[in-house]
């Protein structure tokens, strides 16, 4: 009498050293490719036609610079200037948010105050670009409901994420994005700076997280 079997053998195919080493020399290339793709997917220039630059107030001086450039090559004829309350600074000086302290920054840069408007937002601890997207829906609606499109401009790899977030808080807008260079770090190598490795990745997951899971406050 034969036993039943407890076992039986089955042929495994296993990759050899060859496969392996193609398989990690894809994964590192689709690694450097993304890599040097992120930056110019999280800084979009896409403009609508608009003489209206509408500026986040959080940028820094040389993207302020940058931004005025703009302003005067391409002939714009109003700047809005967004932003919330000052977090550092607010105490010996006499602004209190991003957006009064940009537009003076314009200001010293010779703009004529009368083509310049800041618009800022309430204190917030969640979702600072989208609060301050709603308050300038809020201004439009009240003194500007004219403009019926604008540019967008912000700094490198956050432009992606407020484009979407002001886009989403005005659909009835049309809305460009200009996305001046972040000069802080390389943009084709920013993996070999630590402010560029934090900004890039930072950006992308909150660019992720506003488009997958965050609901309208």
């Amino acid at each position: 009498m034969h036993l039943p079997k407890l076992y039986k053998k089955k042929e495994c195919i296993r990759l050899t050293w060859l496969s392996y080493l193609i398989l990690i020399f894809v994964f590192v290339v689709g690694i450097k490719i993304v890599a040097n793709s992120l930056y110019d997917f999280l800084s979009p220039i896409e403009k609508t036609s608009s003489k209206v630059l509408v500026i986040e107030g959080w940028i820094d001086d040389f993207a302020v610079e940058d931004a005025y450039e703009i302003y005067k090559n391409e002939r714009y004829e109003l700047i809005i200037t967004t932003g919330g309350p000052l977090e550092i600074g607010y105490l010996a000086t006499h602004f209190v948010s991003t957006a009064n302290l940009c537009k003076q920054t314009f200001i010293c840069l010779g703009m004529d105050s009368n083509q310049i408007i800041s618009v800022p937002r309430d204190h917030t601890l969640d979702e600072r670009t989208y609060h301050s997207a709603i308050a300038l829906k809020d201004w439009l609606k009240v003194n500007r409901p004219d403009i019926e499109n604008f540019n967008l401009v912000s700094l490198g790899p956050h432009s992606r994420r407020s484009w979407f977030l002001f886009q989403k808080a005005m659909p009835e807008k049309e809305i460009g994005i200009i996305a001046i260079r972040d000069k802080r770090f390389s943009a084709k190598q920013w993996w070999k700076s630590s402010k560029g490795t934090r900004t890039i990745l930072t950006e992308t997951i909150g660019y992720f997280y506003v488009l997958f899971f965050m609901q309208s406050p």
